[in-house]
């Protein structure tokens, strides 16, 4: 979550791309799931645009309340590109 004052600035993307990137480059991880909910826009917008794929919707239970989401999956090793050293 980015604060309220700190939103709009690309920082939930760059940690989202920070995080897949340790991913790839640790090699042991497998699969990343992301649940946002369906109706969080920012959310979804950022694991689409870093390149995880939609799997379906999925009702999620979080702080007793029934949240329905979107699930989204990638493959760090497979879906992102290595850094230019390695290639």
């Amino acid at each position: 979550m980015v604060l309220p004052d700190f939103q709009r600035r690309g920082l939930g993307k760059h940690a989202v791309q920070t995080l897949l990137q340790a991913a790839r480059d640790d090699g042991r991880w497998g699969l990343v799931h992301a649940f946002p909910a369906v109706t969080n826009a920012a959310s979804n917008g950022i694991c689409r645009s870093v390149g995880f794929r939609l799997a379906g919707q999925q009702d999620v239970t979080f702080a007793g309340q029934v949240l329905r989401t979107n699930h989204w999956v990638i493959d760090p090793q497979a879906d992102l590109t290595a850094p230019a050293a390695e290639r």
